[in-house]
């Protein structure tokens, strides 16, 4: 992420872990009928199913890490929706490792260029 630092310093930009429900809770229901003095829509008759058996279901949920930006209108200044970006911590890993690599060959490379500058100062 660019300028992670700057931005939080000046806190235009947060991390937060957030619960995700995935599939909410379902409580049971038994089966019920239609029975004498209700109101019974058309098509339904007494002793008709009303509410078929529904079984329970257990909340399905994870975590989610996310950084949160700060947004403004460049032209009124105006605070608009902040922008949310869910990220993984292996995510942000192979990020790093991949900056790692970048640092590794620029380093190999300017050796080349310093030897290189050595020996056409060595003439």
């Amino acid at each position: 992420m660019r300028n992670y630092k700057a931005l939080k310093t000046a806190s235009k930009v947060s991390v937060q872990k957030v619960k995700v429900v995935d599939r909410a809770k379902v409580d049971a229901v038994a089966e019920s009928k239609y029975k004498d003095g209700d109101d019974i829509p058309e098509g339904k008759e007494i002793g008709g199913v009303k509410v078929k058996q529904v079984l329970a279901q257990a909340e399905e949920s994870h975590e989610e890490l996310q950084v949160v930006c700060k947004c403004y209108d460049s032209q009124t200044g105006e605070a608009k929706d902040d922008s949310v970006r869910a990220y993984s911590l292996s995510e942000v890993k192979s990020e790093i490792d991949r900056r790692k690599s970048e640092i590794a060959r620029a380093q190999a490379e300017q050796a080349e260029w310093e030897q290189l500058e050595t020996d056409l100062k060595a003439l």
